[in-house]
């Protein structure tokens, strides 16, 4: 990649990043949500050539409160919600991920070990018995998306599955 082309790159995603924040500050405040400013965040993992790899140059992102952080990598854009597990259900896991393909679950504290990852993608009911099984107490429901008009998208498609299965504290 050109230098001018990764300038541009990250010129886009976090411009992109601004001004989603803005716009879901005042959309998502009616339905419940608090939406923070955008943050550099430090220390996060992207999933490139089949691993997790620790990316330890900043990348934009903001929260919604409650449980969940929207962003952007040099990969993708978005978002990501914890979720209690005693509050994951079958149907909930079945929906999310037929509605999302783009996705990964994984636990809070070995988040590097995927239960589900849309790149070697389990069956729905394996990926439901993985948590089932797990000692994780929050489970992460993280979606992709190309640019920040598809996440937004999603995120409100995420937000009707979330309602309907009360799996956030709203």
């Amino acid at each position: 990649m050109k230098l001018i082309e990764i300038h541009n790159h990250l010129n886009r995603i976090w411009s992109e990043i601004f001004r989603l924040n803005e716009v879901l500050r005042e959309k998502l405040r009616p339905l419940g949500f608090k939406v923070e400013p955008v943050e550099e965040v430090f220390n996060a993992y992207i999933f490139l050539e089949g691993e997790w790899r620790e990316m330890v140059y900043p990348h934009p992102a903001f929260e919604i409160k409650p449980q969940g952080e929207v962003g952007a990598t040099i990969q993708s854009f978005y978002f990501v919600f914890a979720i209690p597990k005693e509050k994951i259900t079958r149907d909930f896991v079945f929906e999310f991920l037929k509605k999302f393909l783009q996705s990964y679950i994984y636990g809070t504290e070995n988040f590097l070990e995927d239960i589900y990852n849309h790149n070697s993608p389990r069956n729905p009911e394996e990926v439901y018995r993985e948590i089932e099984k797990s000692q994780e107490e929050v489970f992460q429901f993280e979606v992709e998306a190309k640019d920040s008009e598809e996440l937004e998208n999603k995120l409100f498609e995420f937000i009707e599955l979330a309602k309907k299965y009360k799996v956030l504290d709203l």
